[in-house]
């Protein structure tokens, strides 16, 4: 007896439980509803679509090594990835990112063993950014205003100023209001009153040896008198 009555009196507490959830879920019976709709449908397109097709697409892939390189730093990540995905839509702004990354490179020095080593990986940098900004280009568009950006930079770095000026102002002129322009903007600005540093043509004179091409001074007249009277000093009288 007694256990049954403890089997009811649990019961009867289940029922009441059950019962006051039931009356709190009512006013929110839509919105549950919905939630697990979503729940559902992301389970579905996340977890069942990518088992049955084997998993993401080659597009999702893209994607998705697209925004871990950018956050990664250097120029390497983006080489890899241009090279797993040459033709993807993220291609040409792959290109971009890796010709700028490669400028700021150059323009921050790089570490070699002496200077002949230096300048040699600082033109083979510049012909690579030269090729990604080509590339780049030819996807038209904003692209292609950026990767004439890219361009003129390059034509600085290697101290042609008047030609990289030049192709600033005609990228401002050519896409006004566009991010090219104000990114060209932004670099004539800084340029502003910059002029190279000129040196003079003229070889150095060289020193000349000491002793040589120089004459005798004349000995001072007030030290030719003491000579003198030095020397009519020294005679004997008589």
């Amino acid at each position: 007896m007694k256990s049954t009555r403890r089997h009811e009196l649990q019961t009867n507490e289940l029922a009441d439980w059950i019962g006051r959830n039931i009356q709190w879920l009512k006013p929110h019976a839509r919105l549950l509803g919905w939630s697990a709709a979503v729940v559902l449908l992301a389970v579905f397109v996340f977890v069942v679509l990518p088992r049955i097709h084997g998993g993401p697409g080659p597009e999702a892939l893209a994607v998705m090594a697209f925004n871990q390189t950018m956050a990664v730093p250097g120029a390497d990540s983006l080489r890899e990835f241009l090279k797993a995905y040459p033709d993807s839509p993220q291609a040409p702004t792959a290109r971009l990112a890796l010709g700028d990354r490669l400028l700021g490179d150059v323009a921050t020095g790089l570490d070699a063993e002496n200077e002949a080593d230096a300048q040699a990986k600082r033109d083979r940098l510049l012909a690579e950014a030269r090729d990604l900004y080509a590339q780049a280009a030819e996807a038209g568009g904003e692209q292609e205003g950026l990767a004439r950006v890219g361009l003129a930079m390059i034509l600085l770095a290697q101290g042609r100023l008047e030609e990289g000026r030049e192709a600033l102002e005609a990228i401002r002129k050519d896409r006004p209001n566009s991010l090219a322009a104000a990114k060209a903007k932004a670099h004539l600005e800084a340029l502003a009153g910059y002029e190279p540093i000129t040196f003079s043509d003229e070889p150095l004179a060289k020193p000349e040896p000491a002793g040589e091409g120089k004459e005798p001074s004349a000995p001072e007249p007030e030290a030719e008198g003491k000579a003198d009277d030095a020397a009519s000093d020294a005679k004997p009288e008589g």
